[in-house]
């Protein structure tokens, strides 16, 4: 019969793992890999966590350069008019002598290189590098988002299509049986009665079809957006490998979203980093020692005042913070709430991971028990369909008593086929509660 057909490929569809849109997989389908792939590298906010990586990265080498050697050189030329002269009396007559020439010239290169900060610069490094670890926490919480974003889609698509699928066989059997009945109504062995009812089931199945080829289309919309695909694209699907088993232990996956779930990771180091700078803030008063050689050519000098002499000068300074203020109290104030803040967004991040674990854990457990009792109502409408097919054709049941059998066995396939997706997609949830990296 068709119906046992349908059955049949139904199950060769599980067992196979194919989609509904055809058996085998063809170049134009597109897996959940390369869809989470084309998701990341399309993503804006994945292309600003990329530009905040490389904007921390140079702040650092910024931070690292104040205790590097600073090398300038200075040119300048100055015109003073007029000069204090002397007058010596010298073989009778009197001698004019300037004691600076008219015009000033002067060259010199600077080198200057701190030689202790007594703290400070390695403060700065510290939290430097401490934001380029928080800025790529960030990336990867933005490929998480993309990639399990981009799962939830695409097992939406799956879903749809597989109901699709499911409502096309149905139409495909109700067909058959249409046939039939005007066959027994040729025969008059029937009434109209019995070819109306199906066609009526043929007309709500197709309305259903049309709703969701609607639905898909949305969906094919959102994950074309998500993928950065020209609107209109077609996209097919095929059923991804099974996510990653986990341990349904709540304590066990605590432990591992501690140490991968990207939220939770990015809080804990951002709270690093406001610590370190709390100890940056406490630095800022800190003395400074530098020293600084000055060479180049520049005229004044006597007894020739223009001509240019060769000169150098060599200087160790301390630099020593008295009073400012307050406004390194206040630095450490600020940095001090920073870092509080940062305390309780790491605690509501914890929360937040936990939540997210419990809810996953209690889906996939429902999803599981859902999913066995829909295996014996499966068999209980089975049976039930069979036997108002023996009824009918023994007379004692009404071609309507099929159609309704036959529809609560379409209903529970459905069912079957949608909670087996709901259930991968539950295991894929637990293991973004958890942080699995899936990209």
């Amino acid at each position: 019969m068709r119906y046992n057909r349908k059955q049949f490929a139904l199950i060769l569809f599980f067992l196979a793992g194919s989609t509904s849109i055809g058996n085998a997989q063809t170049n134009d389908t597109l897996t959940l890999s390369q869809a989470i792939q084309m998701a990341i590298k399309n993503s804006p906010s994945y292309q600003a966590g990329e530009a905040a990586v490389e904007e921390a990265k140079a702040r650092y080498r910024e931070a690292e350069s104040y205790a590097y050697p600073q090398f300038a050189g200075d040119a300048s030329y100055t015109r003073i008019d007029p000069v204090v002269t002397l007058q010596f009396p010298i073989n009778g007559h009197n001698e004019s002598f300037s004691t600076m020439p008219n015009d000033n010239y002067n060259g010199a290169f600077t080198l200057q290189q701190p030689l202790w900060s007594f703290g400070r610069f390695e403060a700065e490094d510290r939290v430097a590098e401490s934001g380029i670890k928080s800025a790529t926490d960030n990336l990867d919480q933005f490929r998480s988002q993309a990639a399990y974003a981009t799962t939830q889609v695409y097992y939406s698509l799956l879903t749809t299509d597989k109901a699709i699928s499911v409502e096309q066989a149905q139409v495909n059997v109700l067909e058959g049986n249409l046939a039939d009945a005007k066959k027994r109504q040729a025969q008059g062995t029937a009434t109209s009665l019995d070819a109306l009812n199906i066609e009526a089931r043929i007309s709500a199945t197709q309305s259903t079809i049309s709703e969701l080829e609607s639905n898909r289309h949305k969906q094919g919309a959102m994950l074309r957006r998500l993928l950065g695909m020209a609107p209109g694209t077609h996209v097919d699907v095929t059923l991804p490998p099974a996510a990653e088993a986990l341990p349904e232990q709540e304590d066990s996956l605590l432990d591992v979203a501690e140490k991968q779930r990207p939220e939770l990771v990015s809080a804990m180091d951002a709270e690093n980093t406001a610590r370190l700078q709390v100890e940056a803030a406490r630095n800022n008063n800190d003395p400074l020692l530098t020293t600084n050689i000055t060479g180049g050519v520049k005229d004044g000098y006597l007894p020739n005042l223009t001509q240019p002499k060769l000169n150098w000068a060599g200087t160790v300074s301390l630099h020593v913070p008295i009073l400012d203020g307050g406004r390194t109290h206040a630095q450490v104030d600020e940095a001090e709430a920073e870092y509080h803040a940062a305390q309780a967004r790491t605690e509501d991040a914890k929360r937040g991971v936990q939540s997210d674990i419990e809810q996953a854990l209690a889906d996939l457990q429902s999803s599981r028990q859902r999913l066995e009792l829909v295996k014996t109502q499966i068999a209980q409408a089975q049976q039930a369909y069979n036997v108002a097919q023996v009824r009918y054709q023994n007379g004692a049941a009404t071609n309507l008593d099929v159609l309704t059998a036959q529809s609560e066995l379409e209903q529970a396939e459905l069912q079957q086929a949608q909670l087996m997706y709901g259930y991968e997609l539950s295991q894929y949830n637990l293991n973004k509660a958890v942080g699995t990296v899936i990209w």
